[in-house]
């Protein structure tokens, strides 16, 4: 049986309200009514069913878009959808941490833990939103924490059904990630003599079968030519060029840019600060383990942590901040356990000052965190502010449901407008040049260009509306043919 210790209800309590808190931040510092970006629109559109849905490319997985279906069938507001998001967000947090409340030695140090994760600026950002990032990393965090629950019982079987469920959740949220989560789990069944249990192994492999068997039937129900094949567009379109070391470029998008495709600015260390103290916190939480002798709730964190950078370190040439927050969850562990093994490990005259030194420390973390968040915040505000001015400049043209959209930021507006999306070539590919233009034959078409650049050479005939914005012009291009009849007296080229 599990020993009751009467500060796990506690900690329990402060856990909660640590998630509730991430929950109302995600909706306040990053407003509620922002529209869906890029990838949110991808996934909300799959089942919404007054809008075209947009491309689903080879990489994406469907457990945001399960995720949003039921808000996304029932009302368009964005606001209601980011607060369900956000409260599926704090429950997610308070069960990707709830098994820690009896794994490690301080419970103490759990709601610490999840303040710390929740206090980062991408996780406040994508707290409300429709992205997976948040789900694959509270997912991991259980998945890890019920795996040790497992270890320690060997006789109870609900950590091994949570186990089950948290490994189904990542598989169904992140492929790629369930399965640098389930290889280092499945290792320790292997390695670690005392946890080589049949229950165990078979939660590990049956949990995470089970999560990414949708992705995997998609592949060849889905278009995408079998599971070899969608594996090998992923990889294509993830970079594709084999080994590399993109720590630096993680590193340099700590400030943001949301996603650096490619990474050009440097590192700004105001930023990476956290980074060079969290190494030593860790190394504390897991002394703190081993003296407590329940070593491995320092190290199997520690290690799962490890593997859950390793693909966005050694395998992708660019980065956004999003992708290590999986690893952030799971060495915020044994990190906090380290704080609170090392206030309790201080002569009593010393802990006054300690206390006030990480207080301090932790202050000037949340002023960083918040003034990059609040710049992001800002910058995403007027772009999407600038394409509700495109969406609208399209309105008066004509260009309505139901027409298709193609070029720079297609997807987003498109979604927004309730049009199709398309593309010639790319990762989003959908059409061919010829296919486009017949297409354009038959339904309202528009070209999108951002920046004040020239149109693409099959577009150069086109007509052109500029549209000021406050990140920068616009351009619309519009075919200088209608669907029913011809504009200026020019035919279609096709059909």
């Amino acid at each position: 049986m599990r020993t009751r210790r009467p500060s796990v209800g506690r900690a329990a309590w402060a856990l909660g309200a640590v998630c509730v808190g991430y929950a109302v931040a995600g909706v306040t510092l990053v407003p509620a009514g922002l529209p869906l970006g890029w990838d949110e629109a991808v996934y909300v559109g799959q089942y919404d069913p007054h809008r075209p849905a947009p491309f689903f490319s080879a990489p994406r997985a469907r457990g945001v878009s399960v995720l949003a279906a039921p808000v996304v069938t029932v009302t368009a507001s964005v606001v209601a959808l980011r607060c369900f998001l956000a409260a599926a967000g704090a429950l997610a947090m308070f069960a990707g941490f709830l098994p820690w409340l009896w794994v490690l030695p301080r419970p103490w140090a759990v709601p610490l833990a999840a303040f710390g994760y929740a206090t980062l600026w991408p996780a406040l950002f994508y707290a409300g939103a429709a992205m997976p990032n948040t789900y694959a990393a509270m997912a991991c965090a259980a998945a890890t924490g019920w795996f040790l629950d497992a270890a320690r019982r060997p006789g109870a079987r609900s950590p091994l059904w949570a186990l089950a469920v948290a490994l189904a959740v990542a598989g169904l949220m992140r492929p790629g990630e369930a399965f640098w989560l389930t290889a280092p789990l499945a290792a320790a069944v292997l390695l670690v003599p005392r946890w080589r249990r049949t229950g165990l192994a078979a939660a590990v492999v049956a949990g995470a079968f089970v999560g990414v068997l949708p992705w995997m039937v998609e592949a060849w129900t889905g278009g995408h030519g079998g599971l070899a094949a969608r594996i090998a567009r992923t990889g294509e379109i993830q970079g594709g060029a084999g080994p590399t070391f993109a720590l630096p470029l993680a590193a340099s998008a700590l400030d943001g840019p949301l996603l650096c495709r490619p990474c050009t600015d440097g590192v700004r260390w105001p930023a990476v600060l956290w980074w060079l103290v969290l190494p030593l916190f860790v190394a504390a939480g897991v002394r703190t383990a081993v003296r407590a002798r329940r070593a491995a709730a320092g190290w199997l964190p520690l290690t799962v942590g490890v593997c859950l950078a390793v693909t966005y370190v050694f395998f992708i040439g660019y980065a956004a901040p999003r992708f290590l927050l999986p690893s952030y969850a799971l060495l915020f562990l044994p990190a906090a356990l380290g704080v609170v093994g090392m206030v309790e490990a201080a002569r009593p005259r010393w802990r006054p000052v300690i206390v006030a030194v990480i207080a301090v420390g932790l202050l000037a973390h949340l002023v960083i965190q918040g003034v990059i968040l609040r710049h992001w915040v800002g910058v995403h505000g007027e772009v999407r502010r600038d394409q509700g001015a495109v969406i609208a400049e399209l309105d008066r043209l004509g260009v309505d449901p139901p027409c298709v959209l193609t070029g720079t930021e297609a997807i987003p507006i498109a979604y927004r407008a309730g049009c199709a999306s398309a593309a010639v070539g790319g990762h989003n590919g959908t059409h061919t040049l010829e296919g486009l233009l017949a297409l354009s034959c038959r339904t309202p078409t528009a070209l999108l260009t951002r920046g004040g650049g020239p149109a693409p050479q099959w577009a150069e005939g086109w007509n052109v509306y500029p549209v000021a914005g406050e990140a920068g012009p616009w351009a619309i291009h519009v075919p200088p043919w209608t669907p029913e009849a011809g504009r200026d007296g020019v035919p279609c080229p096709i059909g």
